[in-house]
């Protein structure tokens, strides 16, 4: 028999972790929200280097005044370039989840750990999507043109973001919701 271990939720308050990483949570939130055009160009240029190393297509980014434009092409020349705007980036998605994620870590009495590890995976895997997302409508543009722009902007990088965000969620609510043994044996007690 183990000794018991003092548990967060026995005496109401929050850890001394979830007081730290709770304000830097909410910190990283307004930086999206407000750097959020630098954050595009970010992600832009990791897209940039995504599509020239997975696809072999050149590319080349330039810095317009609204919003990061990529051109990809092969040897004869460069097409018709897709812009990130905000509606196309993943920054407002994590925005929301660290929101989230810091309100939980300065007044949830879950583990803090639990909820950092569910901030990361959620992001990581919008991040993610959104680069795919942007692969995928280069590879298209490059491919069918127009048309297939039309298509994998439009209709099916819509749906796969969609998709993304609702098992980003889902996953986040499962990371910080699920029980480990050591919970059990902490509430046996």
């Amino acid at each position: 028999m183990r000794p018991a271990r003092s548990r967060v939720s026995r005496t109401g308050r929050t850890s001394l972790l979830g007081r730290v990483l709770g304000p830097l949570l909410l910190v990283l939130c307004g930086f999206l929200v407000v750097g959020e055009r630098e954050y595009r160009f970010h992600e832009m240029a990791a897209a940039e280097w995504l599509i020239s190393q997975v696809l072999g297509l050149r590319t080349m980014v330039l810095a317009a005044p609204e919003a990061p434009v990529l051109y990809a092409g092969g040897d004869d020349g460069f097409g018709r370039g897709i812009a990130l705007t905000t509606g196309c980036s993943s920054a407002l998605f994590i925005a929301t989840l660290a929101l989230l994620s810091g309100v939980l870590l300065l007044f949830s009495t879950r583990r803090p750990t639990r909820i950092l590890l569910g901030f990361v995976l959620a992001a990581v895997l919008i991040g993610g999507t959104n680069l795919g997302r942007l692969m995928l409508i280069v590879a298209m543009q490059h491919r069918y043109g127009d048309e297939g722009f039309g298509w994998t902007h439009i209709l099916f990088g819509s749906v796969l973001m969609m998709a993304a965000a609702l098992v980003a969620l889902l996953l986040f609510l499962y990371m910080i919701t699920r029980t480990s043994t050591d919970d059990a044996e902490d509430d046996a007690l």
